[in-house]
This record gives C-alpha cells, sequence and structure tokens, in this order.
C-alpha cells in the first residue's frame, strides 16, 4: 500500500476526534492486517472510490462510542444506543472526509460512500484478502480504538 495513503488519515483521526469530541488520542503503532478483522463494539465503515478503493474502518469500544456521542451531543450517554451508533458513524464520515480533502489536494480522484455502522461486542469485519490494510492503534483516556485503511490504487 502506498505510504502516502495512511498519514491523511492519522493526521485526520487525531484533529477530527479532538474537534469534534474534545477528546486527545495518540496513535501507538501501525501494523498489517489479516483479512478479517477483529474489532471493538462499534464500527464505522466508509467506502473508498476512485483513483484507489477500499475501505476505511475506525472501531471503538463502547465506553469509548458513548464518551465520543456525549461529548458531541453534550448530554450524558452511558450506553449504546442509536445516538451512540449516529455519532460513531458521524466521526467515520468526518475522518476520511478530511483525509479524502488531503489526498485530493495530492491529486487524487476519490469519492466516499456513507458510513454502515456495524454494532456487537468483539464482531467481524470480512475484507478481500487482495487488498493490503494497514491497522492504526490509538490511545485515550477513555479507551484504546483502531482505524484500519484498507485501501489499493487502481
Amino acid at each position: 500500500m502506498n505510504v502516502a495513503f495512511i498519514n491523511p488519515f492519522i493526521e485526520s483521526t487525531l484533529r477530527s476526534l479532538d474537534m469534534m469530541a474534545g477528546i486527545q488520542a495518540e496513535k501507538v503503532g501501525l501494523e498489517a492486517k489479516e483479512d478479517l478483522i477483529t474489532t471493538y463494539d462499534i464500527s464505522s465503515i466508509i467506502g473508498i472510490t476512485g483513483e484507489t478503493s477500499g475501505s476505511i474502518i475506525i472501531s471503538v469500544p463502547e465506553g469509548l462510542a458513548c464518551k465520543i456521542a456525549s461529548n458531541m451531543l453534550m448530554e450524558e450517554i452511558t450506553s449504546m444506543n442509536k445516538s451512540v451508533e449516529d455519532a460513531i458513524g458521524e466521526i467515520g464520515n468526518i475522518v476520511v472526509g478530511d483525509a479524502r480533502r488531503s489526498l485530493i489536494q495530492d491529486g487524487y480522484s476519490l469519492s466516499i460512500s456513507v458510513p454502515t455502522v456495524v454494532v456487537g461486542s468483539g464482531h467481524k469485519i470480512s475484507r478481500s484478502s487482495s487488498v493490503p490494510c494497514i491497522g492504526i492503534p490509538f490511545r485515550t483516556p477513555f479507551g484504546d480504538f483502531e482505524v484500519n485503511v484498507g485501501l489499493q490504487e487502481g
């Protein structure tokens, strides 16, 4: 995978989570992912098409998801509900949209899909083994989460 695809998602994740939910995060590594991705309790999945194609998956544990939703909506939310699902879908949309703008500035022509949100403890998301995927773990004071960037050129 072209390394130029990774940094926009790291930068966008850090910026978007801080701006939209007031949560500071730090990247704690990078790892190549196999064809089956084990995730946290809720995931936002956004497809990308154009000069590169694939998907971005942002997976978050329930506690962090509730904190993100609480901060975005300015009301206390302590368990998974429709508002939390909507907030995680929106964070995914913001992160990928912001990264897309950076990639467009670098000359790529890309479109993104509406987010799909998957909920369930320990859910797994299957993807094509022919598309390379990089897992980017992040740490926050409210829990760890992961952004998976699975893109291929062409």
